[in-house]
C-alpha cells in the first residue's frame, strides 16, 4: 500500500522554496547551499534552489524508503520544466490526457493552472530531477508567437489551458546535458553565478522547444487561408503607401499573424512587409522618371522623414541611386 501524502508537507521547508513557485520582484540572494531535509514516510530529500524574479532553479534528489503517492492541489501559475537525471517517476496532471513518465535522460514541459498533480514514486528508488519554474508572463513574451507550436501554446496561455510541451516526453541531447553539468558544478558566486544560470537556463529553454517544435512542414496552407491570403495582397497593391502593423493585417484577412506572417511568404516567396517593400520602390522608380519631380518628393511622397534614407533603401532594393535613375543614366526595369 502506497503512502499518500500532500506536497505541501514535504516541499514546503522554509528557507526552500516548492519547486514549482516563481515571485516575481524577489531580491536575489542565492547562495547556493544544499540544503537536506528528512520526512519519515518519504525519506530523504536534498535540494539546492536557486530563484530569480522570473525563474526558480532546483535541482532535487530523493530516496524514497517506501511506495509514495505524491499529490499537490495547488493552483499553479507557472510553466513547470523537468529534466529526469535518476530514479522513476509516474506523473499526472489535471486538464491532461496522458501521464508523463519520467525516466532517466527525458524531459518535459507542463502548465497544469489548477494543481492537481499526482506523482507516484517506488520504494527504495533514487531520483534526481532538475527542475526549473518560469512566471508564466515572462515566458509568454520570450517565446513569440511564429510558429504552430508557439501558437498553440500562446492561445493556453492566453485561455489558462492546461498543455504539455508534447505528448509525452522528449529526449535530453548531450548539448542539454552540459548546460544542466555547467550549472550544477558552477564554481562562481554572487551575481556572476546568477547571470550565468539564467543564461544557461534560457538556453537550455530554446533547446527544448526547437526539439518540440520538430522540423517545420511546408505547403500546409488551406484552401480557405489561400484565399484571404490573396485578397490581402491585392489589398496590399491599392493601399502600400500606407503603413500597416502585422496585427492589423490580421485583421484586415481574418487570419492570426503566424499564418499572415508564414503563409504569405510560403505563398508569394516573400514576407508580407518584404512585398509592401518592393511596391512601394516599383513605385518610387516610376515616380523618379517624372522629370517634374525630385528625389526628396518622391522621398517625402513614399513616407520617408529624411530623404537620406529612402536613397539608402532605394539603392538597397534596385542597386543605384535614385539620382542615377533621375538622369536616365540606369534604364527603367
Amino acid at each position: 500500500m502506497a503512502t499518500l501524502i500532500h506536497s505541501a508537507d514535504i516541499l514546503d521547508f522554509n528557507p526552500v522554496p516548492n519547486p514549482q513557485s516563481v515571485i516575481p520582484g524577489a531580491r536575489v540572494d542565492n547562495q547556493g547551499e544544499v540544503l537536506t531535509r528528512y520526512h519519515p514516510k518519504v525519506g530523504e530529500m536534498k535540494f539546492r534552489s536557486l530563484l530569480f524574479p522570473h525563474m526558480h532553479v532546483m535541482n532535487l534528489h530523493w530516496t524514497s524508503q517506501e511506495d509514495v503517492i505524491l499529490y499537490d492541489s495547488t493552483p499553479v501559475d507557472t510553466i513547470n520544466i523537468n529534466f529526469h537525471m535518476a530514479g522513476r517517476l509516474d506523473t499526472t496532471f489535471e486538464g491532461l490526457s496522458h501521464e508523463l513518465n519520467m525516466r532517466p535522460g527525458r524531459h518535459n514541459l507542463v502548465f497544469s493552472p489548477e494543481g492537481g498533480d499526482i506523482n507516484r514514486v517506488a520504494a527504495n528508488d533514487s531520483l534526481e530531477m532538475f527542475h526549473i519554474s518560469l512566471d508564466k508572463a515572462f515566458f509568454a513574451d520570450i517565446i513569440g508567437c511564429d510558429d504552430h507550436w508557439s501558437e498553440r501554446v500562446q492561445q493556453n496561455l492566453l485561455y489558462n489551458r492546461p498543455f504539455s510541451g508534447i505528448t509525452g516526453t522528449a529526449n535530453t541531447t548531450p548539448l542539454m546535458q552540459s548546460l544542466i553539468r555547467d550549472v550544477k558544478q558552477c564554481r562562481q558566486t554572487g551575481a556572476i553565478r546568477n547571470l550565468m544560470t539564467q543564461s544557461k537556463m534560457l538556453e537550455l529553454l530554446a533547446l527544448q522547444i526547437e526539439q518540440f517544435r520538430g522540423p517545420q512542414q511546408m505547403g500546409t496552407i488551406s484552401a480557405a487561408d489561400k484565399d484571404k491570403l490573396f485578397q490581402l495582397k491585392y489589398f496590399l497593391d491599392t493601399h502600400f503607401l500606407e503603413e500597416f502593423s502585422l496585427a492589423e493585417l490580421s485583421r484586415i484577412c481574418l487570419l492570426n499573424e503566424f499564418k499572415v506572417k508564414k503563409g504569405f511568404k510560403e505563398l508569394f516567396g516573400t514576407t508580407v512587409f518584404g512585398y509592401l517593400r518592393n511596391l512601394r520602390m516599383d513605385y518610387a522608380e516610376q515616380l523618379l522618371l517624372d522629370a517634374s519631380r525630385s528625389v526628396e518628393e518622391v522621398s517625402d511622397m513614399l513616407g520617408y522623414e529624411h530623404a537620406h534614407h529612402f536613397s539608402v533603401a532605394f539603392k538597397k532594393y534596385r542597386g543605384v541611386n535614385p539620382s542615377a535613375i533621375k538622369s536616365k543614366r540606369i534604364p527603367a526595369r
